[in-house]
């Protein structure tokens, strides 16, 4: 006969059960609520919630991501490729990022290989690139300091598109400011007035982009 004062096995399961699901729940929100309340888990949160709602949502005209460019020129699409073998990167997000980042040379009248070079040395075309003084995206901007033009381009720095645009203006404005590419390169990196070979390394990519998009390979 079974003691009415005694808890039934299958009960002390189920509880047991419920205590460990309730504790796993916990621990996840507690994991959850810390990133959130951190700068940097916040951006990477939002990075990865916004690629997850582009791919259940309708494709938008205006991600870098959502459409695959036809009009590349023979030279564009050699210098994607030689970009895709460098850095190991999927050949058909090159070629997207290689269009919206001639398209922001334009817009921003700078030399499109130098910006390409540009993120080729700071983030090897990762667009979630983090480094350990707090810098993001392709072009490694520091959100702290560029927070206002961050905003302005709709306020997630590790959105491709709002960090290509917030990385030519503030080259651009380096540019005019400094009146060289080579001091504009010292500015964008920190280095003005300390030696650094930031702005060499950075044309030597260049200059193996050029060539790759005439077709020739440099060493």
């Amino acid at each position: 006969m079974t003691d009415p004062n005694q808890t039934s096995p299958v009960v002390m399961e189920g509880w047991e059960s419920l205590k460990q699901r309730t504790t796993a729940f916990i621990v996840l929100g507690l994991l959850g609520l810390s990133t959130l309340l951190t700068p940097a888990g916040r951006d990477r949160l939002g990075a990865w919630g916004g690629l997850a709602l582009e791919a259940l949502s309708p494709r938008q005209m205006n991600s870098v991501y959502t459409i695959l460019p036809t009009d590349l020129t023979v030279e564009q699409r050699r210098v994607a490729r030689w970009i895709s073998n460098r850095h190991r990167v999927a050949a058909g997000a090159v070629e997207q990022l290689v269009g919206v980042s001639f398209e922001t040379a334009g817009t921003y009248r700078i030399d499109p290989y130098l910006l390409l070079a540009v993120i080729s040395i700071e983030s090897a075309f990762n667009p979630l690139a983090e480094s350990p003084v707090g810098a993001v995206g392709l072009m490694q901007i520091m959100p702290k300091v560029h927070l206002a033009k961050i905003r302005s381009f709709g306020g997630q720095p590790l959105d491709p598109w709002v960090n290509l645009q917030v990385g030519a203006s503030i080259l651009r404005e380096y540019i005019d400011r400094f009146g060289s590419e080579m001091e504009a390169l010292k500015a964008y990196v920190g280095s003005l007035g300390q030696p650094t070979d930031y702005p060499a390394r950075v044309m030597r990519d260049r200059d193996r982009m050029i060539a790759a998009a005439a077709g020739r390979v440099l060493p």
